[in-house]
């Protein structure tokens, strides 16, 4: 596990400035990873589970757009984005890796259930006709997002070994 961030390291500018409290309230200093960025997708999995009753959330789902870490800090306005921006050129290369693979494959998911949902809406038997796929999409997200927090907060996610046939690991999850 790599080295927790030195409060130095989230200063607003030079060394003598005081460190950012923005910055140390998005951003985890042991990964240099903030939860906040999850919202891109807990909000898409929001809509998508409501989806089979709510069809009129269809446009919302359909209008979704991935964004990387660094585009939704860059265009977010909360306090200490820019910190949290400087701290994500910081974090360890291995799991930076891991956090961008996975999701790399949370975006896939949701593209995949956008092209399932566009092809179903016209459908005589829409919203009923998704709910099957919204509910795998639904389960799938779920198991990324807890191993991506799960990096964000402690900086390591791996699979346990007893849970390596669990329909819900990563590796069963396409991850």
């Amino acid at each position: 596990m790599q080295k927790p961030l030195a409060k130095d390291e989230l200063r607003k500018g030079s060394p003598d400035e005081p460190v950012c409290e923005e910055a140390l309230s998005i951003v985890n200093p042991s990964t240099g990873l903030a939860n906040d960025y999850l919202n891109v997708f807990n909000e898409i999995l929001l809509v998508l589970e409501f989806l089979p009753s709510m069809p009129e959330m269809t446009d919302e789902a359909l209008a979704w757009q991935p964004r990387s870490y660094c585009e939704y800090f860059e265009r977010s306005n909360i306090p200490g984005a820019r910190h949290a921006l400087q701290a994500y050129d910081m974090v360890d290369p291995g799991v930076r890796r891991k956090f961008e693979s996975v999701l790399s494959r949370l975006t896939q998911i949701v593209l995949e259930a956008q092209k399932t949902l566009a092809a179903e809406s016209a459908s005589p038997d829409y919203p009923e006709s998704i709910t099957l796929s919204c509910e795998k999409t639904a389960e799938a997200m779920r198991v990324g997002l807890a191993y991506v927090s799960r990096l964000i907060n402690e900086g390591v996610a791996a699979n346990r070994s007893d849970d390596a046939n669990r329909p819900d690991t990563l590796e069963a999850n396409g991850y």
